[in-house]
């Protein structure tokens, strides 16, 4: 199996995963709060934030071990390999129980922070207890989850994911015809979580590494080999949260909060696209740090030029046919009242035109180590984000916050992270722009003529039905690409890569 279909079979594992988790979520919400209503379910969602937030307690390892798992599976060093899964395991016992310690502090004080009916002070409580206790395991379980990813065993982790996903919508469902409560649902999506890391566990020390996990394992020179590279991981991601989620500090402060609902409905549309790249990048770290590993750096460079060029090919004419769509979408989605938020949301959009280009080229780099210059350019991004925000938002208000977001994106960020992989691989901007992105831009002409020419032929105002149209943009285009712009051996490469 050539390298390219492996990582597209990963990253296909791992696009039906996340989406089936998405599609179940999507159906419980409306569900859920029928059953149990606003009041509980909105506790529910609170408990749930707060647990997410702690993800920030991570620092970073979660990622730095499937680089070295990645790093060191491939050369046969299990030693190495047991080493970082034993210490991340170890590292995130002891974040399971700072996790639970704090959780369980919560449990008898948010009373103080949140106002709650207090008919419903005692289910808060117990799902607070509920989350505290399964911190205590679910934490170190996912080390196993991490590890099967630096194995590149994205088959086995999207179906662990998918089973029990499935079996926490089954249980949903009996749990609250029965009206049995989110206290009881909790509890047992819970359980299926603690089995889901005791799967990957198995799978990983039984099948994989077929080594026992050392506990505890406390080694210096591995704890500092991790921590070397996590640190600038944790950074980088606290960094990106400045530039992603002050945006809504500043419009309630300087604007209004109503004006924070507005602006939402551009940022759930770019998170979208987050969530989409998310689902392409993800398999694809485990199979740089590997490349890199080998010093396939010929390898590298033809993963680069394809990878960006294929990942352009498909990814900007679907952002130009959602900016050139986001009004009639964001009409039929969210009512006539958002429509103030639609030039927010084109912008906002508008930076993955050019963050699709460098992704790949973003993701080799982290694999070769350049976590802290990654950290520089997106810290300087950040703090030119923040200061536009602050600045622009008081002569344009939301549409101010908005360019604060996207000037720094396009004009700071993206050349920095060019001139570094053009840098790093020694490939000069022709060569580059040449073999990645040159004989895409007819195919992102074609999805934009396309788009507008049915958008403004066939007004519709229903969401599904724009939805249709947009579709219809999206496949026609890549259907006269694939036809008449790819070549026979692309044409192969690209059916050969849609195959299971």
């Amino acid at each position: 199996m050539s390298k390219l279909k492996f990582i597209s079979k990963n990253i296909k594992y791992n696009a039906v995963s996340q989406v089936l988790t998405f599609l179940i979520n999507f159906a419980l919400l409306p569900f859920m709060v029928f059953h149990v209503g606003k009041e509980v379910y909105g506790v529910y969602i609170l408990v749930v934030t707060f647990t997410g937030y702690m993800g920030l307690m991570d620092f970073g390892v979660g990622g730095t071990t499937i680089k070295y798992v990645a790093e060191f599976a491939p050369k046969g060093d299990n030693k190495k390999v047991n080493d970082i899964i034993s210490a991340s395991f170890s590292f995130f016992m002891i974040i399971g129980i700072l996790a639970a310690a704090l959780l369980f502090m919560l449990s008898f004080c948010f009373d103080r922070i949140f106002k709650i009916d207090v008919y419903n002070m005692t289910i808060a409580r117990h799902l607070f207890l509920i989350a505290a206790a399964s911190s205590l395991f679910i934490w170190p379980g996912r080390t196993f989850d991490y590890a099967l990813q630096g194995f590149q065993r994205y088959d086995r982790f999207a179906v662990n994911n998918i089973i029990f996903t499935v079996l926490t919508g089954i249980s949903a469902y009996f749990i609250f015809t029965n009206n049995m409560g989110i206290v009881c649902f909790l509890a047992v999506s819970s359980i299926f979580s603690i089995l889901k890391c005791i799967s990957a566990y198995l799978i990983v020390n039984k099948s994989i590494l077929k080594e026992h996990i050392k506990f505890p394992y406390f080694h210096k020179e591995t704890f500092k080999m991790i921590f070397d590279f996590s640190f600038y991981l944790f950074l980088s991601s606290l960094a990106t949260i400045l530039i992603f989620n002050v945006d809504n500090i500043i419009v309630g402060a300087f604007v209004t909060v109503a004006a924070v609902t507005l602006y939402n409905a551009g940022l759930n549309l770019q998170q979208g696209f987050r969530m989409i790249n998310a689902l392409i990048e993800g398999p694809l770290f485990p199979a740089y740090v590997e490349m890199e590993s080998k010093g396939e750096l010929e390898r590298q460079r033809a993963i680069l030029f394809k990878g960006t060029k294929y990942k352009a090919f498909v990814f900007i004419p679907f952002v130009l046919i959602t900016i050139i769509f986001a009004k009639p979408f964001i009409k039929c989605w969210m009512g006539d009242i958002f429509l103030a938020g639609v030039v927010p949301a084109q912008i906002l959009i508008a930076f993955w035109l050019f963050n699709s280009i460098l992704d790949i080229g973003a993701g080799m780099l982290t694999a070769k180590g350049y976590v802290k210059t990654i950290f520089k350019i997106v810290f300087i991004n950040a703090v030119a984000n923040l200061g536009l925000s602050l600045i622009l938002v008081r002569y344009f208000g939301i549409i101010g916050v908005a360019l604060g977001t996207t000037i720094p994106m396009v004009f700071i960020s993206f050349p920095l992270f060019i001139w570094q992989i053009l840098k790093t691989f020694k490939i000069t901007f022709a060569e580059y722009f040449n073999s990645s992105i040159k004989d895409s831009l007819v195919v992102f002409a074609v999805a934009g003529v396309l788009a507008f020419i049915i958008r403004r032929a066939l007004p519709v105002d229903r969401l599904w039905l724009v939805v249709f149209e947009m579709g219809a943009a999206y496949v026609i285009t890549m259907f006269a690409a694939y036809t008449w712009l790819l070549s026979e051996n692309e044409q192969s490469e690209i059916r050969s890569m849609i195959k299971f």
